[in-house]
């Protein structure tokens, strides 16, 4: 199935084209099916075997977004090495115009015997950089990736971290025309994954085309302007990201049973301690968390639609680096379908001490949601609230009673009159 889209409605010239490209196996990669194969022709070699990717089409112009989303298996990881060059298609054509950075597999390219700097001109040159060049970019490369006093050692010494690093460093140094990102978006720890992605959002910010496969699809809902969602090899939906998402939300949704598998946000939740820390936090965290229901603690709670009050209390650190973060708190159905959220003001977030311990509170009485389970969650966010630090959902389960007779979620507000 062939789908001929455009992934922005920018004009101009497009600097990604994908033309009926598609990508085929054969069954058996054989030598002696290899020879036959050439002998008969490229066509006939790719026919009957296991196709990755259905021919697709479309065009992502400078500046545009298109995110990938899809189930593992999908194609999304073939369409991305299609678009770096990595792999060629078996029908169809795929053009680019400009420079590409791929952040595909991060450090698989690097020489293990040779130093952290030396393997900066190496994969440098494979971006097409010139040796002078990337001499000028060596310094903010290491400021950037934290690793000058690691630089002049060994790569084959490094950590898989420290190597994540120093790839993603001179992959976005270049300031691509193009970059394509395979669920590489937070890496390192977190002080550098939040580096890492206010990176990714200033070269796009500054006109470069982005590709972004990931799982996150908060991710997808915050960069991509257009997505492209990929089953078994073919396109199931393409359009607008307001559009796609919730499509592909439902469809996973139903496969796990109406329990989602995957949240629109989705980090690692942190290890919440019993007190605050008392030593300065290297990047904003996430100390503490409670929920109360009409005044009663814990993690299963139970109250009455229009009657209980929910408060959440949440217990934080800033850093140097996010001075004044953000925290929300989110509403899930049992399914796990988002219901609502309310996010705080940074203003609201006091520091209390020198080491930069933080106390805020959520209250929401009366609340007016109908009979049934909820799950409550508590998220840590960037200053803008679009970066992520840290997340607990859920932190806890509240059961509701309700004895009227209503639909949905929410109890609508108003009255009723018989006017004359």
């Amino acid at each position: 199935m062939s789908s001929n889209l455009n992934s922005d409605t920018s004009a101009g010239t497009p600097v990604l084209e994908f033309h009926e490209a598609g990508k085929t196996y054969p069954p058996q990669r054989t030598p002696l099916r290899q020879l036959w194969s050439h002998l008969r022709g490229h066509g006939h070699g790719e026919q009957g075997g296991y196709s990755a990717l259905e021919a697709v089409s479309f065009s992502v112009y400078r500046g545009g977004s298109l995110g990938i989303v899809g189930l593992n298996g999908a194609g999304k990881s073939t369409l991305l090495q299609l678009a770096a060059g990595t792999l060629t298609p078996s029908h169809g054509s795929v053009r680019s115009h400009g420079r590409i950075a791929a952040l595909l597999e991060l450090g698989s390219g690097f020489n293990p015997e040779a130093t952290g700097r030396e393997n900066i001109f190496l994969y440098a040159a494979t971006l097409g950089l010139t040796r002078e060049v990337i001499a000028q970019q060596v310094e903010s490369i290491s400021a950037f990736s934290g690793l000058a006093d690691a630089l002049d050692m060994p790569v084959k010494t490094y950590s898989s971290g420290m190597q994540v690093r120093l790839a993603f460093a001179v992959a976005t140094a270049v300031e691509p025309d193009i970059l394509i990102v395979d669920e590489a978006l937070s890496v390192g720890d977190g002080v550098f994954a939040k580096r890492s992605f206010d990176r990714v959002m200033e070269l796009r910010d500054k006109g470069t085309a982005l590709l972004l496969c990931s799982h996150a699809l908060f991710h997808v809902d915050l960069f991509c302007q257009r997505t492209l969602w990929l089953d078994k090899g073919q396109i199931r939906a393409f359009g607008t990201t307001s559009s796609v998402l919730p499509q592909y939300q439902d469809y996973l949704d139903a496969l796990s049973g109406g329990a989602s598998t995957q949240p629109l946000v989705n980090h690692p939740g942190p290890a919440l301690e019993g007190a605050e820390s008392a030593r300065k936090a290297s990047t904003v965290r996430l100390v503490r968390a409670e929920v109360r229901l009409d005044g009663q603690v814990g993690t299963h709670l139970r109250g009455n639609s229009l009657l209980s009050t929910l408060q959440i209390d949440i217990w934080l650190q800033t850093s140097e680096e996010e001075p004044h973060p953000t925290a929300a708190v989110v509403l899930s159905s049992e399914s796990g379908k988002i219901i609502g959220s309310c996010q705080c003001a940074p203003e609201d977030i006091v520091v209390q001490d020198a080491k930069g311990n933080a106390h805020v509170r959520y209250i929401w009485p009366q609340l007016p949601i109908n009979r049934g389970q909820y799950k409550v969650g508590v998220y840590l966010l960037s200053t803008n609230g679009q970066y992520v630090y840290e997340w607990v959902d859920p932190l806890a389960l509240i059961q509701l009673e309700h004895s009227g007779v209503h639909q949905g979620s929410w109890l609508l507000p108003g009255e009723w009159s018989s006017p004359t």
